[in-house]
C-alpha cells in the first residue's frame, strides 16, 4: 500500500478529494453525469497509439538517427531537447520524457559528460517537453479537455497558443547557448541500431491523425475510441494492457471533486471571483499547487473563455515539480541513479522553471 501510494500519489490525491468533497453532495445518480467521457475517451486512445508506437521502435529510432548527428555537447543538447519538444507535441509530455530521458542518461555516460551536464540536460528536457507540449491539443490532458469543455475550433486553439509556443522555443534555444557553452566534441562509439516495426508504426500513425480529427470534431470520438479499442484487443493485446488506466481513473475522481466542488457555496463564490478577475494568475497559481490536468478541469467550469484556463495551466506546468506529472516522472528517473546529485537537481530545476515561467506570465500581458 506504501508502494502504491507513492508510485500513484496524485490519484490518491484525486481519490482523496473526491470522497471528502462527496460529505458536501452525497452521490447521486449525477454523478455519472460529472465526468467528461469525450476526454476520457480520447486519453484513452491517445494512450493506446502512443504506446503502440513505443513499441514499434519509433522513438528510439528517431533519437538514435538524430544523435548520430550531434558532434559536440553543444549539438547534443539542442539536438535532445528539440525532439523532446516535437515529440511532446503529438505523444504528450510524459511518453516523451519516459522514452528519452534513459535514452539522454545511457548517451551521457556512453560519452563521458560529466554529472552536471546530465542534470542540466534533463531539466532543459523536462521544460521543453511541458512547453513543447502545449502546441497541439494531443500534447497534454488538460488541452484535451479544455478543447472538449469549450468546444475550441483548430482555428481558435492555434489562434490562442501560437504565441506562446515560438516564445518558448526561443527561450528554450537561448538557455541551451547559456547552459552547454562550455562545449566538447564526442566520440563516435559504435552503436547497435535500433529495430522499427515499420507495419506497426505507419498503422499508429494513421491512428493519431485520426485522433487529432476527433479533437476538432471533424470525426466523432466514439468512432475513434471503438477502432483504437478494436484494434488493441485485436492485435496489440501488451499496449491495451500497458495503458495508465490509474491516469484515466485520476480524472473521474477529479471530475467528481470539481463537480462537487461546484456545490459549496463559499469555494464557488471564492473561485468564481478569481477566474473573473484575474483567471490566468489564478490558474497559474493553482497549477503549482495541485498540478495543470486537475486544475484545469477545477477552473474550466468558472471561466468565461478557454484562453486563460489553456495558456495559464499549459505555462503553469512550469514551476514546482508538482505543477506538472511529467516534471515528476523525469525527477524519479533521475533520482534512481547511484551518482544522482538530488539537491543540485533541485535547485536548477526551481531556479529554470520560475525563471521561465515568470518570463512567460509576462509575455501574457502582449497577448491579452
Amino acid at each position: 500500500m506504501k508502494t502504491f501510494i507513492k508510485k500513484e500519489s496524485v490519484f490518491c490525491i484525486s481519490l482523496l478529494a473526491a470522497i471528502i468533497s462527496a460529505f458536501f453532495n452525497p452521490p447521486t445518480k449525477e454523478y455519472f453525469q460529472f465526468p467528461d467521457y469525450r476526454t476520457l475517451g480520447l486519453l484513452f486512445s491517445l494512450m493506446g497509439i502512443s504506446g503502440g508506437l513505443k513499441r514499434a521502435g519509433i522513438f528510439t529510432y528517431v533519437a538514435n538517427l538524430l544523435e548520430k548527428k550531434a558532434k559536440s555537447s553543444l549539438s547534443l543538447s539542442f539536438i535532445l531537447t528539440s525532439l523532446v519538444f516535437f515529440i511532446s507535441m503529438f505523444f504528450t509530455n510524459d511518453v516523451a520524457l519516459l522514452m528519452l530521458i534513459p535514452f539522454t542518461i545511457m548517451i551521457v555516460e556512453s560519452e563521458k559528460l560529466d554529472e552536471s551536464y546530465l542534470i542540466k540536460l534533463i531539466v532543459m528536457e523536462t521544460v521543453a517537453a511541458n512547453l513543447g507540449s502545449m502546441a497541439t491539443p494531443v500534447g497534454n490532458p488538460q488541452n484535451i479537455f479544455i478543447c472538449s469543455y469549450f468546444s475550441l475550433s483548430a482555428s481558435a486553439f492555434f489562434r490562442i497558443i501560437i504565441p506562446y509556443c515560438i516564445i518558448s522555443a526561443l527561450l528554450i534555444a537561448a538557455c541551451c547557448f547559456i547552459f552547454f557553452k562550455k562545449n566538447k566534441d564526442l566520440e563516435k562509439n559504435q552503436k547497435e541500431e535500433a529495430k522499427l516495426n515499420k507495419t506497426q508504426s505507419v498503422v499508429y500513425l494513421g491512428f493519431l491523425i485520426l485522433a487529432l480529427l476527433a479533437v476538432f470534431n471533424i470525426i466523432n470520438w466514439i468512432h475513434l475510441f471503438l477502432l483504437t479499442l478494436a484494434y488493441l484487443i485485436i492485435f496489440d493485446r501488451k499496449t491495451l494492457c500497458s495503458i495508465d488506466y490509474i491516469l484515466l481513473l485520476t480524472f473521474i475522481c477529479f471530475f467528481i471533486f470539481s463537480s462537487n466542488v461546484k456545490s459549496i457555496d463559499a469555494i464557488n463564490a471564492l473561485l468564481t471571483k478569481g477566474m473573473e478577475t484575474h483567471p490566468l494568475a489564478l490558474s497559474v497559481l493553482v497549477s503549482q499547487i495541485i498540478s495543470n490536468v486537475p486544475a484545469a478541469i477545477l477552473l474550466s467550469p468558472f471561466s468565461q473563455s478557454a484562453s486563460p484556463v489553456l495558456v495559464g495551466t499549459d505555462i503553469g506546468g512550469l514551476g514546482t515539480p508538482i505543477a506538472s506529472l511529467a516534471s515528476l516522472i523525469s525527477l524519479k528517473i533521475y533520482f534512481k541513479r547511484k551518482e544522482a546529485k538530488k539537491s543540485k537537481y533541485i535547485v536548477f530545476f526551481l531556479a529554470v522553471n520560475f525563471t521561465l515561467l515568470i518570463m512567460l506570465c509576462l509575455t501574457t500581458i502582449l497577448f491579452s
